[in-house]
């Protein structure tokens, strides 16, 4: 999801100032005092220093850096609870727990990572089956300015089956104009039972004045384990900044997927069987702080056409509940 539209704005230790020390530190005004921790902050708070200290507050909106966890050393534990409804098909619940462990014992260029292998989570991936989990250890072997490499090796859970599996990921991103940003990303994987996969990205962002930014991504998807290859997508998302504390998303998609990944059940398919079905859709995400800086709620209304039900208008939607855990993008929208 390319540069950075603006600095991350850190906050600032008065303690570290020139001329000035943390005991010196004027109290605030009698008025100007805020009331103290609830028990909700100080259990929220006691979890969180076993992962990484405290949580960190947002800082920017947009989340411009495509598959950052490729390089990403900073510890994050991310809990969400999908609720999804498809006009025709009914009502999915998928809980998902997303983890990014720096494990400093093993080295500086180790992790550990948990549900990783749909990237973004934002879509519904082929490749993430609803009962799929994976648990991987990565080693960060190159972690530049341009360009990121990483090598994964683990397990994944899918059925009750156990698959080892190693994963390459890499990332390279260029400037196109004063304007343009371009990233490529590649995601090379070989599963002992389920054999190679690959997922490859294509970003074009362009920032538009100070609130919006525009995105194409590309994807093209490869399964040894599929009928039918390769797989396409086509994503245009026009991301607005709202306030400090809400993000929202426009978004238009084409995808092709091969029959085994429809979302529909055989008896809920209006026509014969094909090898791969088409859909294409206009999505709006809305991401909002809620309650706490670590916890946040999204509403994702979509209306969509899908060939297996002879192009009629489909209606969706999804609602997000999602806490954080150490270091969080904040109000930022997944790519």
């Amino acid at each position: 999801m390319a540069l950075p539209l603006s600095a991350s704005a850190e906050p600032v230790d008065s303690s570290a100032q020139p001329g000035r020390t943390a005991n010196d530190t004027p109290p605030p005004d009698a008025d100007q005092v805020e009331p103290g921790p609830t028990k909700v902050d100080d259990l929220h708070t006691s979890t969180a220093g076993m992962i990484d200290a405290a949580v960190r507050r947002f800082d920017a909106f947009f989340l411009t850096e495509a598959q950052e966890t490729f390089e990403e050393d900073r510890n994050r534990l991310r809990l969400r609870l999908d609720t999804d409804y498809i006009e025709h098909h009914g009502w999915e619940f998928s809980p998902r727990v997303k983890v990014n462990f720096h494990l400093p014992g093993l080295g500086e260029r180790v992790r550990l990572v948990v549900n990783d292998a749909g990237g973004d989570e934002e879509d519904e991936g082929v490749e993430l089956e609803d009962d799929e989990n994976d648990v991987a250890l990565r080693w960060v072997a190159r972690k530049g300015k341009k360009t990121g490499i990483s090598v994964d090796g683990g397990v994944s859970f899918r059925g009750g089956e156990v698959d080892p599996f190693v994963r390459v990921n890499t990332s390279y991103k260029y400037r196109i104009s004063e304007n343009w940003r371009g990233q490529a990303t590649n995601r090379l994987y070989y599963l002992a039972r389920n054999g190679w996969r690959d997922d490859l990205r294509i970003y074009f962002n362009r920032p538009i004045g100070e609130r919006f930014l525009f995105r194409s991504r590309s994807r093209l998807e490869y399964f040894e384990d599929k009928d039918s290859n390769p797989q396409l997508e086509q994503k245009f998302s026009l991301f607005q900044n709202i306030s400090d504390r809400s993000a929202i998303a426009y978004e238009a998609i084409w995808r092709q997927d091969t029959a085994e990944d429809s979302i529909y059940d055989d008896e809920e398919i209006l026509i014969g069987p094909r090898d791969k079905y088409q859909q294409v859709k206009l999505r709006i995400r809305y991401r909002r702080n809620f309650w706490r800086p670590w916890m946040f709620v999204e509403f994702w209304p979509v209306v969509g056409w899908v060939e297996e039900r002879d192009w009629d208008t489909v209606l969706g939607a999804r609602m997000r509940l999602e806490i954080n855990f150490g270091w969080h993008a904040g109000s930022k929208l997944d790519e």
